[in-house]
């Protein structure tokens, strides 16, 4: 086994390689797993992990079918799905590579996997639940359920985060800090559990969403538009739950937070483009508005203008 630790911009990612099935299941901490090789030949396999103080993210790569016999500590809660679109099987149980598997902690689960398979995965430790209120708590997690994926994902979605980790865990620069990418890494996955609990929507009235829309554009100052920001933290600043805020940018303006958001972002990176102010390249215009990915910047841009950054620089220019 060799260990190659890498450190971006405070980011520590370590990359262990494995030449054995044994070893492979040790390389992950904070687990207790036994690994059984299936198919016959060499094995090697591969984790990029990275370590933050609530949660563990990591890819494992293996080249040969496992069954894997696993359990993570008390109080916490695994989350995983296919990197490579390929499916495997858990508690003997069929799935498909677009499902988000979990499992709570302290419960044995069994995978089986096939040939050359990758995985991300996403252990949230107990501090991860404790630090939320009792009001979010029950909003996404149900420690008695004996659920093996969550329901109600959209496809965009795990696409989406599926695009995210392989650029968090991709041994290459990162721009922002690991406080940020924890900050991102949390909200997403407290918007995944919202969305697969089987709860009715929450009633606001027409002068409540008016005091909560109020408060959400007090909030959303240009200054913090060029910076991640978290549903959590807007909860926070206008003091309302997950729920109640996605149900009203819902009701008000038919799209969730984080859509809103991003139009308004894309709206501000628009002006700049069309501005006369220096600026550097289209990927520092992007980043500036928090977008991590020049490429889903371009996309996102394109789909509501009708036209890419680099048309609008041109009819800017004649």
């Amino acid at each position: 086994m060799d260990e190659l630790t890498l450190k971006n911009n405070a980011l520590m990612m370590s990359s262990i390689h494995s030449y054995d099935a044994n070893h492979q299941a040790a390389n992950l901490v904070n687990w207790q797993q036994e690994f059984d090789q299936l198919s016959q030949g060499h094995f090697i396999g591969v984790i990029n992990e990275l370590h933050f103080p609530h949660l563990h993210a990591f890819r494992e790569d293996t080249s040969h079918s496992l069954k894997q016999q696993c359990r993570i500590e008390d109080g916490g809660l695994w989350l995983g799905f296919s990197a490579n679109d390929k499916s495997c099987r858990i508690n003997n149980e069929p799935t498909t590579f677009n499902q988000f598997l979990c499992r709570s902690g302290g419960q044995d689960f069994e995978l089986l996997t096939p040939d050359n398979f990758s995985i991300y995965g996403l252990v949230l430790h107990p501090s991860f639940f404790t630090g939320l209120t009792e009001q979010t708590k029950e909003e996404v997690y149900d420690s008695s359920s004996d659920g093996l994926w969550l329901d109600n994902i959209a496809l965009d979605e795990l696409y989406k985060f599926r695009q995210y980790l392989s650029l968090l865990l991709a041994p290459k620069g990162n721009h922002w800090s690991s406080s940020t990418h924890e900050s991102i890494l949390h909200d997403a996955i407290l918007e995944l559990l919202t969305k697969a609990q089987r709860t009715s929507a929450a009633y606001v009235t027409s002068p409540q969403r008016q005091r909560i829309m109020a408060r959400v554009q007090e909030y959303l100052t240009e200054s913090r538009l060029k910076s991640p920001i978290t549903m959590s933290e807007i909860c926070a600043a206008v003091h309302v739950s997950r729920r109640t805020l996605q149900y009203t940018f819902a009701q008000c303006y038919g799209i969730s937070p984080k859509q809103y958001i991003q139009v308004v972002r894309l709206n501000q990176a628009r002006r700049m483009l069309q501005s006369s102010e220096e600026f550097h390249t289209i990927a520092d215009v992007a980043f500036n508005y928090g977008f991590f990915h020049l490429g889903q910047f371009c996309g996102s841009y394109k789909r509501l203008f009708g036209e890419t950054p680099r048309q609008t620089l041109q009819y800017k220019n004649n």
